[in-house]
């Protein structure tokens, strides 16, 4: 007889214990609606450091979860090394500090300032022009190239322009061809729906078709060519990376 209930004490415990868990992923289910996930309902997430349970951001209709990974990346002090190969430009305007701009043009009709001066391009049809340790506003994307600033030299086909102290240096919608930042650092970099390569400390290969990348706090070179196959290749670090597209939404940092 004792034998007996303890079995049947058993099996009312579990019968229990089934209904309660039953209970509660009903509730679950009708308050998450169409979006329930036992998985992300079940789940939580650790702080290895300090073993503390970390609560995910809370959103708001108006904001997006690419709004909430991006001041995550602003609070990110890591940062992980990149490599992208990438078939369309960004538009970039930002306020920057720039060690090196390479711009190669043929455009001899946009008024280039310098000192409040015009410089002068004539009998030239290529023009190379170097700008050291720059700092000011950029503004480029895939029609023209837009600055205005200060620099330490200035260079025109190999010719140093020289002046004392920094020189000031102006020029709207510059149609160019190819255009070199290095070590160039900006908050973020979103490029358009395109194809390419994007590689992530030599480990994570990802081929991009179709998808759109945004570029949290990039600092490194980048180049656009108009004349290779992939018109931007970027080299540098940042703090975070969105992918997103038909067939992958990624993020990582």
């Amino acid at each position: 007889m004792p034998h007996e209930q303890q079995q049947h004490s058993l099996r009312f415990y579990i019968v229990m214990t089934t209904l309660v868990v039953a209970g509660i992923i009903f509730l679950l289910y009708l308050n998450n609606d169409d979006d329930f996930s036992l998985t992300s309902a079940m789940v939580g997430l650790v702080d290895k450091n300090n073993s503390k349970e970390v609560k995910p951001e809370a959103t708001t209709d108006t904001e997006s979860l690419e709004q909430v990974f991006g001041k995550s990346a602003k609070r990110n002090q890591r940062e992980v090394d990149l490599a992208v190969l990438f078939d369309q430009i960004p538009s970039v305007k930002d306020d920057a500090k720039v060690r090196d701009i390479e711009v190669r043009f043929d455009d001899l009709t946009t008024r280039i300032s310098v000192n409040n001066d015009k410089l002068e391009l004539n009998n030239i049809q290529q023009v190379t022009l170097r700008i050291k340790d720059f700092s000011g506003s950029l503004d480029f994307d895939k029609v023209g190239f837009s600055l205005s600033g200060s620099a330490k030299a200035i260079e025109v086909n190999d010719i140093a322009l020289s002046s004392k102290g920094e020189i000031k240096i102006a020029f709207d919608d510059l149609q160019y061809d190819y255009l070199g930042l290095d070590e160039l650092e900006l908050e973020e970099v979103s490029l358009p729906h395109g194809n390419g390569q994007l590689t992530v400390a030599e480990k994570l290969t990802y081929e991009l078709e179709q998808d759109q990348l945004k570029i949290y706090f990039f600092d490194g070179k980048l180049v656009i060519d108009r004349a290779a196959a992939e018109v931007l290749n970027m080299e540098g670090v940042a703090r975070g990376i969105s992918v997103s597209g038909a067939l992958l939404d990624l993020n990582l940092q």
